[in-house]
């Protein structure tokens, strides 16, 4: 029973997998969207650094792992091929990080 439960879901999900993995990469789009990651990493900077005191920083530190974490979806996509894992993954231990100094600093 497992094992078509399984079957099934691979069915409905293989062909939408297929389409995405199938789509080329728009270079221009990824222009764009990589010059907006670029902007949101600056905006989010000037955040972290208006908002360090007690009062703010939690959601300061929130709204800079969204930054990050819609970057690295990003990069998975528009990076080329042999920096990918090493930009996704600099993401990764970032956004780690700053879910580590929510958790120290006991934010709501």
């Amino acid at each position: 029973m497992r094992y078509l439960i399984l079957a099934s879901a691979l069915v409905v999900v293989s062909p939408a997998l297929a389409a995405t993995i199938a789509k080329p990469v728009d270079i221009s789009q990824c222009s764009r969207e990589l010059a907006s990651v670029d902007r949101s990493f600056a905006a989010a900077m000037i955040d972290l650094q208006r908002n360090g005191g007690p009062a703010n920083r939690c959601s300061a530190w929130r709204r800079h792992i969204d930054v990050m974490q819609k970057a690295s979806v990003v990069f998975s996509r528009c990076t080329a091929v042999d920096a990918r894992e090493d930009a996704v993954s600099q993401m990764k231990g970032s956004i780690a990080d700053f879910e580590a100094m929510i958790s120290q600093a006991q934010c709501p």
